[in-house]
Protein backbone atom coordinates (compact mmCIF):
# COMPACT_ATOMS: atom_id res chain seq x y z
CA UNK A 1 0.00 0.00 0.00
CA UNK A 2 1.18 3.54 -1.14
CA UNK A 3 1.35 5.54 2.40
CA UNK A 4 4.76 7.83 1.77
CA UNK A 5 5.15 9.69 -1.26
CA UNK A 6 8.61 11.19 -1.97
CA UNK A 7 8.15 13.55 -5.04
CA UNK A 8 11.32 15.34 -6.72
CA UNK A 9 11.33 18.99 -7.73
CA UNK A 10 13.60 21.40 -9.28
CA UNK A 11 11.19 23.50 -9.72
CA UNK A 12 10.39 23.61 -13.22
CA UNK A 13 7.28 23.09 -14.74
CA UNK A 14 6.81 19.84 -15.46
CA UNK A 15 8.01 19.23 -11.60
CA UNK A 16 5.26 21.08 -10.65
CA UNK A 17 2.76 19.27 -12.32
CA UNK A 18 4.32 16.31 -10.75
CA UNK A 19 3.93 18.09 -7.53
CA UNK A 20 0.29 18.63 -8.03
CA UNK A 21 -0.47 15.18 -9.04
CA UNK A 22 1.57 13.66 -5.85
CA UNK A 23 -0.20 16.35 -3.37
CA UNK A 24 -3.79 14.70 -4.78
CA UNK A 25 -2.80 11.48 -4.70
CA UNK A 26 -1.06 11.52 -1.14
CA UNK A 27 -4.87 13.23 -0.32
CA UNK A 28 -6.81 10.21 -1.49
CA UNK A 29 -4.42 8.05 -0.13
CA UNK A 30 -4.38 9.60 3.07
CA UNK A 31 -0.21 9.45 2.82
CA UNK A 32 2.62 11.25 3.95
CA UNK A 33 4.47 13.22 1.21
CA UNK A 34 7.69 14.12 1.22
CA UNK A 35 9.13 16.82 -1.24
CA UNK A 36 12.52 16.98 -1.90
CA UNK A 37 15.25 18.72 -4.02
CA UNK A 38 18.00 17.75 -4.91
CA UNK A 39 21.43 19.98 -5.38
CA UNK A 40 23.67 18.51 -7.91
CA UNK A 41 27.07 19.66 -7.50
CA UNK A 42 27.86 18.45 -11.16
CA UNK A 43 25.54 20.83 -12.56
CA UNK A 44 28.31 23.28 -12.27
CA UNK A 45 31.53 22.93 -13.61
CA UNK A 46 32.98 25.05 -11.39
CA UNK A 47 31.70 22.88 -8.27
CA UNK A 48 32.93 19.58 -10.13
CA UNK A 49 36.09 20.87 -10.95
CA UNK A 50 37.56 20.25 -7.76
CA UNK A 51 39.27 24.02 -8.15
CA UNK A 52 38.39 25.31 -4.76
CA UNK A 53 40.94 28.17 -4.27
CA UNK A 54 40.27 30.63 -7.05
CA UNK A 55 36.87 29.88 -7.34
CA UNK A 56 35.74 29.82 -3.38
CA UNK A 57 33.39 32.91 -3.68
CA UNK A 58 31.96 32.02 -6.79
CA UNK A 59 31.06 28.19 -5.43
CA UNK A 60 29.56 30.07 -2.47
CA UNK A 61 27.05 32.15 -4.55
CA UNK A 62 26.55 29.33 -6.77
CA UNK A 63 25.40 27.26 -3.57
CA UNK A 64 23.65 30.04 -1.99
CA UNK A 65 21.48 30.30 -5.31
CA UNK A 66 21.26 27.00 -5.56
CA UNK A 67 19.38 26.54 -2.32
CA UNK A 68 17.61 29.49 -2.81
CA UNK A 69 16.19 27.81 -5.35
CA UNK A 70 15.52 24.81 -3.86
CA UNK A 71 13.72 26.32 -0.41
CA UNK A 72 11.34 28.17 -2.77
CA UNK A 73 10.45 25.33 -5.02
CA UNK A 74 9.80 23.22 -1.62
CA UNK A 75 7.63 26.05 0.08
CA UNK A 76 5.51 26.03 -3.37
CA UNK A 77 4.76 22.39 -2.94
CA UNK A 78 4.27 22.57 0.99
CA UNK A 79 1.53 25.39 0.00
CA UNK A 80 -0.13 23.18 -2.89
CA UNK A 81 -0.58 20.61 -0.02
CA UNK A 82 -1.66 23.45 2.34
CA UNK A 83 -4.58 24.23 0.09
CA UNK A 84 -5.47 20.57 -0.21
CA UNK A 85 -5.28 19.79 3.39
CA UNK A 86 -2.40 17.57 2.77
CA UNK A 87 1.03 18.15 5.27
CA UNK A 88 3.98 18.37 2.89
CA UNK A 89 8.10 17.71 4.82
CA UNK A 90 10.34 18.86 2.57
CA UNK A 91 14.13 17.69 1.98
CA UNK A 92 16.85 20.09 0.32
CA UNK A 93 19.90 17.70 -0.12
CA UNK A 94 23.51 17.85 -1.91
CA UNK A 95 24.41 15.11 -4.37
CA UNK A 96 27.10 14.17 -6.98
CA UNK A 97 24.12 13.02 -9.17
CA UNK A 98 20.03 14.05 -8.60
CA UNK A 99 19.42 10.54 -10.00
CA UNK A 100 21.20 9.59 -6.75
CA UNK A 101 20.06 11.96 -4.66
CA UNK A 102 16.95 10.76 -5.38
CA UNK A 103 17.35 6.82 -4.54
CA UNK A 104 18.98 7.57 -1.36
CA UNK A 105 16.79 9.87 0.04
CA UNK A 106 13.50 7.13 -0.86
CA UNK A 107 15.87 4.78 0.95
CA UNK A 108 16.57 6.63 3.54
CA UNK A 109 12.57 7.87 4.04
CA UNK A 110 11.38 5.03 3.15
CA UNK A 111 8.99 6.01 0.18
CA UNK A 112 6.22 3.83 -1.61
CA UNK A 113 6.51 5.74 -4.58
CA UNK A 114 8.71 8.00 -6.17
CA UNK A 115 6.88 10.45 -8.44
CA UNK A 116 8.49 12.70 -10.90
CA UNK A 117 8.00 15.06 -14.06
CA UNK A 118 8.66 13.93 -17.36
CA UNK A 119 11.11 16.66 -18.11
CA UNK A 120 13.12 19.06 -15.58
CA UNK A 121 14.45 22.66 -15.65
CA UNK A 122 16.31 22.20 -19.25
CA UNK A 123 13.84 20.11 -21.22
CA UNK A 124 13.31 19.08 -24.85
CA UNK A 125 10.15 18.65 -25.78
CA UNK A 126 10.95 16.45 -28.47
CA UNK A 127 12.14 13.95 -26.25
CA UNK A 128 9.79 11.41 -24.35
CA UNK A 129 11.42 11.80 -21.00
CA UNK A 130 14.70 14.17 -19.32
CA UNK A 131 17.80 12.63 -18.91
CA UNK A 132 17.52 12.18 -14.72
CA UNK A 133 14.07 10.59 -15.16
CA UNK A 134 15.37 8.56 -17.83
CA UNK A 135 18.31 7.62 -15.72
CA UNK A 136 15.36 7.26 -12.77
CA UNK A 137 13.79 4.24 -14.77
CA UNK A 138 17.08 3.03 -15.81
CA UNK A 139 18.13 2.38 -12.27
CA UNK A 140 18.30 -0.09 -9.25
CA UNK A 141 15.46 1.89 -7.05
CA UNK A 142 13.85 0.88 -3.81
CA UNK A 143 10.27 1.30 -5.03
CA UNK A 144 8.40 2.10 -7.75
CA UNK A 145 8.54 5.41 -9.75
CA UNK A 146 5.24 7.53 -11.45
CA UNK A 147 6.15 10.01 -14.22
CA UNK A 148 3.99 12.77 -14.50
CA UNK A 149 3.79 14.46 -18.07
CA UNK A 150 4.10 18.15 -19.21
CA UNK A 151 1.03 18.40 -21.36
Amino acid sequence: MIKKIMVATDGSESAEKAAAYAVDMAKQLQGELLVLFVMDDNRDPVLSSGLEIPFRDLQKAFREKYTEIGEEAIARVREMGKEKGVSVNGKLIGSSSAVQGIIEAAKEEKADLIVVGTHGRTHFLDIPVGNVTRKLIATKKPCPVMVVPVA
